[in-house]
């Protein structure tokens, strides 16, 4: 190879690249190919251009990145808007039966649920106290109010439930221990205190609803009742049955500022005087 760096030359070979003076010769990638059959090809530029021409062409896409942000804002209006017209009762994942449209309603003689009536109804107030209970009481003295022969005692006519509003009060607050009688039949399983765990109101509806289920008839207590006589009843050991007797079986609580709302579903909750005796004649 001739080292005359004037020599310009072009290289038939397309791997030859002449380097005269460290400068690679630019020609050389201009040069022609030649196959083993000695037929020129394409030159570098040229399949170059060629595989360009078969690239996929992005540019509709990457012209979206160009659109200004204010004028997807409309877009994204409408998106919003017919989203919000279609509502989740009409989104079903398999038809109703035979195209039929199925609608809650009330039971016979219920015109709403007792959610949207006044609280103090005495409805709603008993409705609520069976809530609670079902949760609270009825593992023991179970949901028919007849109890567990030996250890826990009958809800259904007993004394400590019919009768006196504080009594029944007193025993949902701090619970029982030891043995107990009732209707003439023993006892002996604990029960334990209510009133750190439940409301005021709570404790009314529930002495309301055992006092007027399975057949019982008694007052409704209200929350203010029960509230009152939390002030009094400090204590922390539950009662035996000795200290139940020391309170008098037909005590009641004072009346209720709520028992003008509705009228109760039992007895009032103070029993009316009896009429007074016509003068005797002589």
């Amino acid at each position: 190879m001739s080292s005359d760096s004037s020599n310009h030359t072009p290289s038939t070979n397309p791997i030859d690249v002449a380097v005269e003076g460290l400068v690679i010769r630019p020609d050389v990638f201009n040069s022609p190919r030649r196959g083993n059959d000695g037929d020129a090809s394409l030159s570098v530029v040229q399949a170059h251009a060629a595989a360009a021409r078969e690239k996929p062409d992005f540019s509709g896409f990457s012209s979206l990145g160009a659109l200004p942000l204010w004028s997807l804002l409309p877009i994204i209006g409408v998106a919003i808007a017919a989203g919000s017209m279609v509502s989740s009762d009409s989104l079903s994942f398999s038809p109703n039966l035979k195209g039929y449209d199925y609608v809650l309603t009330p039971p016979d003689g219920e015109s709403g649920s007792p959610t949207d009536q006044n609280d103090y109804d005495p409805k709603v107030w008993l409705a609520k106290g069976k809530n609670e209970f079902s949760t609270v009481c009825a593992s023991c003295h179970q949901a028919s109010g007849e109890g567990v022969p030996g250890q826990f005692p009958p809800l259904k006519n007993s004394e400590y439930v019919i009768h006196g509003e504080k009594r029944v009060i007193a025993i949902l607050f701090h619970g029982i221990i030891g043995g107990l009688q009732v209707n003439g039949k023993a006892y002996n399983g604990a029960m334990p205190a209510q009133g750190q765990l439940k409301s005021p109101k709570q404790i009314a509806q529930i002495a309301s609803y055992i006092r007027n289920e399975w057949g019982n008839k008694a007052s409704i207590i209200y929350d203010d009742q029960v509230a009152d006589l939390k002030k009094t009843l400090i204590r922390s050991a539950p009662y035996t049955e000795a200290e139940l007797h020391a309170i008098p079986q037909d005590e009641n609580l004072p009346p209720s500022k709520h028992a003008a709302d509705a009228a109760p579903a039992g007895a009032s909750a103070t029993p009316a005087a009896p009429p007074a005796a016509p003068p005797a004649t002589k």
